[in-house]
């Protein structure tokens, strides 16, 4: 796939929305404010309309509510950006994540790059990308996913609410990397927690396990990750017997 140059290096981020975030307007401008950033898609799954002064801001809108897994999709097809990063629209976050992970993501160790849970907490040391845990999406992952566009592998059509980040993450050759030391706070599910979604979810979680639970244990990375996962456990664990 031929990338133009204006395009290489730089996101095309994508961030489904119902409207019910009133952080919306902040993580958009603050997405279309970076120097990386090329694009920023809107998918609007809310009837009332949207808009943007800046040009880098466009807005997807739907007839209907497409659900987020179809709306990263619609959205990765839309895309020019030679990187994705799919972003929750209730995500307040230091802009630098884009430097930090599209120099990750240029160096082609990592799949899919996520904030470690440690982010949403006391932000320490130098912004960095390191191997993601072996309990990737349990807090926080799936709120700024960066990988490169050629790697989407569009989610399929029965998951509509639930696993996307799981799938997307699965479909590497690469392994998942987690973003240290920038500093994320969200609100996790202004949306999600809606009686409308939690009834769907629950539909939906035989039809994720189903798609998801044979791909478990398939890919090289995931011995790594879990051998990794099992060092940092045995050096913290020694951290706390040692005298202080």
């Amino acid at each position: 796939m031929r990338i133009d140059e204006t395009t290489t290096g730089r996101f095309s981020v994508l961030i489904p929305t119902l409207q019910r975030s009133e952080h919306l307007p902040q993580v958009v401008d603050t997405c279309a404010g970076h120097p990386r950033v090329l694009e920023v898609l809107v998918i609007n799954n809310a009837p009332d309309p949207l808009h943007w002064d800046s040009p880098k801001v466009r807005v997807l809108q739907q007839e209907r509510n497409i659900f987020v897994n179809p709306a990263w999709n619609l959205g990765a097809r839309e895309a020019r950006g030679e990187y994705l990063a799919i972003v929750n629209d209730d995500v307040l976050f230091d802009a630098a994540a884009f430097d930090v992970v599209g120099k990750a993501l240029s160096r082609g160790l990592f799949g899919v790059i996520g904030p470690d849970r440690s982010a949403f907490a006391e932000v320490s040391g130098t912004p960095r990308v390191t191997l993601a845990r072996a309990s990737t999406t349990s807090f926080g992952f799936g709120v700024f996913m960066c990988l490169r566009r050629r790697d989407y592998s569009p989610i399929p059509e029965s998951m509509r609410i639930w696993g996307g980040d799981d799938w997307l993450i699965m479909a590497q050759r690469r392994p998942p990397g987690a973003i240290l030391g920038v500093r994320f706070e969200t609100e996790m599910g202004s949306t999600t927690q809606t009686p409308e979604i939690q009834k769907l979810r629950a539909e939906e979680q035989a039809e994720a396990d189903r798609i998801l639970t044979p791909l478990e244990g398939t890919r090289w990375w995931e011995h790594l990750v879990r051998a990794v996962e099992g060092v940092r456990l045995a050096r913290h664990r020694l951290r706390q017997h040692l005298p202080r």
